[in-house]
């Protein structure tokens, strides 16, 4: 009879541990999938169907080019800066690639890779860009969402013509006006510097010098 206890025992462990690792497995999809969608609805412009893949309280870092902070901010951002970047002539496209993600109960955690072609409304010239991407999602009742957005400018700006070598430089020319978001008063207040990452020791910016990590040597 022991026996057949253990038995039982270890098939409702082994029945736990899978459900455990379904969900996990359910939820890090769907994660993917809100990532999906909300790139899709950037492609397609459908500025409203962006903002609904955000939390109430959520917070995007765009670093030198100021935080959003909240729904409204970020609707405002969507709905009225970029029709306006577009209309000025500006053009982007967006290939997200090598996501990495985690899930911690319900907060999930994801870092990717962002290849963007684009339009510079201003000089009307092709250009690239390379960053780095750090996305932390809160589960809802109605599902996954973005909570809070990183936006790691740790690679390049680039003329599309002269390449992201020496020729091409690597900068962002006029970064706050061409988006003149509030809130640069915490970058201000961090001496004009960016903190680092969740998920990495450091970063480089374009333009703004990062903090090393509290507690860390530099490499």
């Amino acid at each position: 009879m022991g026996s057949l206890e253990s038995e039982i025992a270890a098939l409702r462990a082994d029945v736990g541990a899978m459900k455990k690792r379904l969900q996990e497995l359910e939820d890090r999809e769907a994660i993917r999938e809100l990532t999906h969608r909300y790139m899709q609805a950037m492609h397609d412009a459908r500025w409203e169907d962006a903002v609904d893949c955000f939390a109430d309280d959520a917070e995007y870092d765009h670093g030198v080019l100021g935080e959003l902070r909240g729904k409204q901010d970020l609707r405002t951002f969507y709905t009225q800066f970029m029709p306006a970047f577009e209309g000025a002539g500006g053009w982007s496209y967006d290939v997200l690639s090598n996501p990495i993600l985690t899930v911690e109960g319900d907060a999930g955690y994801g870092r990717w890779f962002l290849l963007t072609f684009l339009i510079d409304p201003d000089t009307q010239k092709p250009a690239w860009a390379f960053a780095t991407l750090e996305y932390e999602y809160a589960r809802e009742a109605a599902g996954w969402r973005f909570k809070r957005n990183r936006c790691i400018h740790e690679h390049i700006l680039a003329p599309y013509d002269k390449g992201w070598g020496p020729a091409g430089g690597s900068k962002l020319p006029s970064a706050s006006d061409a988006l003149p978001i509030q809130h640069f008063d915490k970058i201000r207040a961090q001496g004009g510097k960016q903190l680092p990452g969740k998920s990495c020791r450091s970063i480089r910016g374009w333009t703004v010098p990062t903090l090393e990590p509290e507690g860390t040597d530099p490499e």
